[in-house]
């Protein structure tokens, strides 16, 4: 991949009272929409690709071998960080989604050709997993040039609950009826959404933030620069390695969740989707009342209590055979991890200066997101020899213990460092 070049659509830098106003709310606006677009798209995916695979293996080793190869490309986030920092961050969005209308359309065609076997597919969602790292550092790291700082909790809220609401409430059940229909469809569509994703992307204009400039530093010290500041900071490390943590762990869980959902609840792949859409609802809660629920309690004890409620949804979904139970412990489990998610995130960006946010956030995924394929083999393994729930409860176990020790270290960093955003309340509504 070459580097995109840098653009001059840029419109003056936003003030806090514009962030939403006029001139930087429409620019958001479509910012928001290109999100919902392609994630309407991946919603149909995520429920497919699993189905897909199904129709080959129901072995819970070989199917966690899909989400492995999806969460390798992990590892590759501090390279996504520093080509946020080095390239236009819109351009480079835009390069993204077109490989992935190129690849998901190719993958439409494999299907309806009947060409498609367990290693295309782990194929695909490995090339997938690079281009969604790249696109999801860059995305995080372009936000703020879009929205103003103080306004971040709010705007990525929005963001957050618009992904879920498309991706997972409609999206996935959509993906379910759709594959029903005939196995090739959702993948159409979900090409013909990065596309729409593209075209919406372009009509946005970014703000450059004053004094940055791209780096003339190379690749390797970019990188160590972003190894440094993340190791210089205690409390930034601290989040990076408790994020680690859940995502072994809720990587595990989503490995197997198909089978969980078809073998240990009794669904049919049609009803799949419209599971995974009760998680959805409680993501869309979590991202719109997170900046509320923060103004009320504070940051960090927000953030713990739902990552709390995240271990403790994932006991009940590992001790319960009734669906409608389990809908409710997956709908909890989202909703605490969202608002965790939301809250740490907005910290991160609000904290961290602009000019080294992308190679930043590149280093702190790789702490907070590589050990996901570790995570989905260990799950599959336990899977297959005590069966689909085991997974679950060593999730709220695990999450639980974690939350607990993490309390008082955490807040009290965090006390020290937190900084109250305006229109908190406001905009959380």
């Amino acid at each position: 991949m070459s580097p995109p070049a840098a653009g001059d659509d840029t419109r003056p830098p936003a003030t806090e009272d514009d962030a939403f106003g006029p001139q930087g709310w429409g620019d958001y606006r479509r910012l928001w929409s290109s999100s919902a677009v392609s994630a309407l798209g991946d919603g149909m995916r995520l429920t497919a690709l699993p189905l897909l695979a199904v129709t080959y293996t129901t072995n819970p080793q070989l199917l966690a071998l899909v989400t492995v190869a999806g969460t390798l490309p992990l590892l590759a986030s501090p390279l996504a960080g520093i080509a946020a920092d080095r390239w236009d961050r819109k351009r480079l969005l835009v390069t993204v989604d077109l490989t992935r209308f190129v690849l998901v359309g190719l993958l439409s065609l494999a299907v309806l050709a009947d060409s498609v076997g367990l290693p295309l597919i782990c194929a695909v969602a490995f090339l997938l997993g690079v281009c969604e790292v790249f696109f999801v550092v860059t995305a995080q790291s372009f936000l703020p040039q879009v929205v103003h700082r103080r306004r971040m909790t709010a705007a990525y809220g929005r963001q957050h609950a618009a992904q879920l609401v498309c991706r997972d409430s409609v999206g996935q059940p959509l993906g379910g009826v759709l594959f029903g229909v005939g196995m090739a469809l959702p993948f159409a569509l979900d090409a013909a959404g990065f596309l729409l994703g593209v075209l919406l992307l372009l009509t946005v204009r970014p703000v450059v933030a004053e004094g940055t400039g791209r780096p003339t530093a190379g690749w390797g010290a970019m990188m160590r620069e972003g190894y440094r500041y993340l190791r210089g900071d205690r409390l930034l490390l601290a989040l990076a390695g408790m994020l680690g943590t859940i995502n072994f762990f809720v990587a595990g869980v989503s490995a197997i969740l198909v089978l969980y959902a078809l073998e240990g609840l009794g669904l049919r792949p049609e009803a799949y989707g419209f599971f995974l859409a009760a998680g959805a609802l409680g993501g869309v809660l979590g991202g719109t009342l997170a900046a509320r629920v923060r103004a009320r309690f504070g940051l960090f004890p927000t953030a713990l209590g739902g990552l709390a409620l995240t271990g403790t949804s994932a006991l009940l979904l590992g001790t319960t055979t009734v669906p409608a139970l389990a809908g409710a412990a997956f709908l909890l489990m989202s909703f605490g991890a969202v608002i965790y998610q939301t809250l740490t995130v907005s910290f991160r960006q609000t904290t961290v200066p602009p000019e080294v946010l992308g190679r930043v956030n590149g280093v702190y995924r790789l702490f907070g997101t590589g050990t996901a394929p570790l995570g989905a083999l260990l799950a599959g393994t336990v899977a297959d020899r005590f069966g689909v729930r085991t997974p679950f409860l060593l999730a709220g176990v695990s999450l639980l213990t974690l939350a607990v020790c993490a309390w008082r270290p955490v807040n009290r960093m965090g006390s020290a460092q937190e900084q109250p955003e305006a229109g908190d309340t406001e905009a959380g509504g």
